[in-house]
């Protein structure tokens, strides 16, 4: 079926009785919140009706008549507006072919311009298996970014950011890449906006999509067979459906995921520090060592629930967090929040399926979880995300899967670890505050740091060491926790220790050890423990 003819949350609407748009009169004038799909219909008696796309506007709930005219008045949720549907000429003055944008020197390399530089994530929006390269330019070269260790950062109006995309013709096999589509995001001064370019088939130019967005059918092979996979390049309303002012805009452009090693236009470096170094920001971000960065599903390095906390941030979060478009917000995906502030577990789902066991996620009930069964496109549920991809994410179920029927039933609460402790959970001494083994740590201490409180002679501590001109401070991090050094000269002023390593990611389980200069010895240090 045409995207241009579907929808998610689909809000009914008016019949048009005014007179100011006369192809409306007697049309039944309706939208969807999620694609920004406008649509009129027509009656045409025993006949099937008439539905056209009409406009786009994406986060429509309601629609309404004008008293004084009979203008459709429109209820835009996101933008907290009303707008009113008016007919016009419109001019679409965008470059028609992407080579006449001039963002790449020479298209058959994609070599950018002067000026449009590559940059890359550490964690890819999924996009249906697609190969994706990145660039951004920012035209006026007084104009500054504004960076953040968590929140969206801050862009000049005319910064552009150019999303290539390709696909294998033969699923797995490299040699075999096809240019689909590129996009591109503008930031302007009152948000952004994009448009997409499509491809010919000899990759040799590509042709601005039109504004209602253009399904395409690709023939694959896949696991030897042939298989045909629609790629939707997206109307310019549902750019805006992802790219909202409450998700910052461009997605991939923040802390967490440009926080990698990059070879920029020759220069090897941290992106952070290129973009610094290279006058990008208004401000310093201060060393890449002390801050995280977003996680691959299997990288085994790291535990499993931060990998799905990653990937519920990358794919998820832009929606789905305070102050979202996922409004009223079920459940808050930002990676800076602990697991029991997202709300995630057993937390109630704002469409349960009509099950009311379901929860949002059940530890070890995979049946009932439904953000999984969302992205699985399972139990009768619809997809999540709900644009930008038709096919399944084997990587992101498997390691969803991995987290709810393993990681999580693995996993104590506090109020579990006192069970297990003090066989009861109401007795004082099991109180997070109380010290019952008087050894000066509490048991939320203890808890935090897997030692026994009943036995003071179990308490957390840190090995330092010199080697050569190597100082290293070796500690145990319990699973699913993270752990900072800090290092002061008077005990009374302390800093984060810049050495690598010292992210605050959450750990496996595992022993740590950072180093640094043998001078920070005549330091002191301390360990801050957090759970996650």
């Amino acid at each position: 079926m045409d995207s241009n003819f579907t929808g998610s949350s689909v809000s009914g609407g008016i019949v048009y009785r005014g007179t100011r748009v006369s192809g409306l009169s007697g049309a039944y004038i309706f939208g969807d919140y999620v694609t920004g799909n406008i649509w009129s219909l027509v009656r045409n008696g025993a006949n099937p009706p008439t539905v056209k796309r009409i406009a786009g506007e994406v986060g429509v709930v309601a629609f309404g008549a004008d008293p004084s005219n009979g203008d459709v008045l429109i209820a835009d949720l996101d933008g907290n507006r009303i707008l009113r549907l008016t007919s016009d000429t419109v001019v679409d003055n965008f470059p028609a072919t992407l080579s006449a944008t001039g963002l790449f020197a020479d298209l058959a390399s994609l070599s950018p311009a002067p000026g449009l530089l590559p940059y890359e994530p550490n964690l890819s929006f999924w996009s249906d298996y697609a190969i994706k390269r990145r660039w951004f330019i920012i035209p006026n070269l007084a104009d500054k970014m504004t960076s953040s260790p968590d929140n969206s950062w801050t862009f000049p109006a005319g910064q552009i950011w150019v999303k290539h995309f390709d696909l294998e013709t033969t699923r797995g096999d490299p040699t075999t890449k096809k240019r689909i589509e590129t996009r591109l995001l503008v930031k302007n001064a009152t948000g952004s906006y994009g448009v997409s370019y499509r491809w010919n088939d000899a990759g040799t130019e590509a042709t601005l999509a039109p504004d209602g967005g253009v399904d395409v059918d690709l023939s694959l092979i896949v696991n030897g067979g042939p298989y045909t996979q629609r790629w939707r390049i997206p109307s310019r309303s549902e750019c805006l459906a992802c790219h909202t002012p409450q998700a910052g805009h461009a997605l991939s452009f923040n802390t967490r995921q440009l926080n990698l090693t990059y070879t920029t236009n020759g220069f090897t470096g941290n992106q952070l520090t290129l973009l610094e170094s290279a006058a990008y920001l208004t401000n310093s971000l201060g060393s890449p060592n002390l801050l995280p960065h977003h996680l691959a599903p299997d990288d085994p390095a790291f535990p499993v629930e931060a990998r799905v906390r990653s990937y519920l941030a990358v794919n998820c979060a832009y929606c789905h967090k305070a102050g979202g478009t996922a409004a009223p917000a079920a459940w808050d995906g930002r990676p800076e929040l602990s697991l029991a502030q997202t709300g995630l577990i057993d937390g109630p789902a704002l469409n349960n399926g009509g099950n009311a066991l379901n929860r949002l996620v059940i530890s070890g009930d995979l049946a009932h979880s439904v953000v999984y069964n969302r992205v699985a496109y399972t139990n009768g549920f619809t997809r999540m995300p709900p644009l930008g991809t038709s096919e399944l994410d084997p990587k992101a179920l498997a390691l969803l899967s991995e987290w709810i029927n393993q990681s999580l039933p693995a996993k104590k609460t506090y109020q579990q670890w006192r069970l297990e402790k003090f066989a009861s959970n109401s007795t004082p001494q099991g109180e997070s505050t109380a010290d019952p083994d008087g050894d000066g740590r509490t048991n939320q201490n203890e808890y935090l740091t897997a030692t026994d409180p009943l036995n003071g002679n179990s308490f957390f501590s840190a090995s330092p060491a010199i080697s050569g001109n190597q100082f290293r401070l070796n500690f145990y991090v319990p699973a699913n926790q993270s752990a900072q050094v800090e290092t002061s000269d008077n005990l009374q002023t302390w800093t984060l220790w810049d050495v690598s390593g010292n992210h605050g990611i959450p750990r496996t389980g595992e022993s740590v050890t950072l180093q640094g200069s043998a001078s920070d010895a005549r330091s002191f240090f301390r360990v801050k423990l957090q759970d996650h």
